[in-house]
């Protein structure tokens, strides 16, 4: 029930210049959680339909784990064939509203088109949110389904299961009210 009533409809990219793929949580210091796989996977399958598509992987170390998400990203990034040089690692965001700032800044400076947002189904709706809340124009997103799977630290039990997710990610858009971000 949580699945259709909070997720949003994909609005998918005609020819991509970029895909966007926020961090939803690592498992460790070498390898995301499933959410995260999920993401990951959809945008190298959209990857391998416009080749010339960078994508943009998006998080710091906000788990403490002595390695920003984004690198670990970008690792299970290219263990799927993705080139190197199609990838980009945003690496100083801590949460999702830095996550947009950061990665359209890249966008900006590097003149690329239709950025398309890559996220859990049950994180697009906040996501998209933010994203128009931060002046993003002409953009598009795509959602992943996964299973929940504990991640490492204090985002243990946001990760844990499809019910967990939801909770926080409700938790998560009144907070973004609160503080503006959506």
């Amino acid at each position: 029930m949580s699945r259709h009533f909070w997720t949003i409809d994909d609005r998918a990219p005609s020819n991509p210049g970029c895909f966007v793929i926020p961090s939803y949580a690592l498992k460790d210091s070498s390898l995301p959680t499933r959410p995260t796989r999920a993401q990951i996977e959809l945008a190298v399958e959209w990857w391998r339909r416009f080749p010339q598509a960078r994508l943009i992987m998006s998080t710091g170390d906000n788990q403490g784990l002595g390695i920003p998400n984004s690198r670990v990203m970008a690792q299970y990034a290219v263990s799927l064939g993705l080139p190197r040089q199609n990838l980009i690692e945003e690496d100083h965001s801590r949460t999702t509203y830095e996550n947009l700032l950061y990665s359209m800044q890249i966008i900006r400076e590097q003149n690329l088109s239709q950025p398309t947002l890559v996220t859990l189904d049950l994180y697009t709706r906040r996501a998209v949110a933010t994203a128009r809340k931060l002046g993003w124009k002409d953009f598009y997103w795509l959602s992943a389904f996964s299973e929940g799977e504990p991640a490492y630290g204090y985002k243990w039990l946001q990760t844990y299961s499809r019910g967990t997710i939801f909770l926080y990610e409700v938790g998560a858009m009144v907070l973004s009210k609160i503080r503006g971000w959506v």
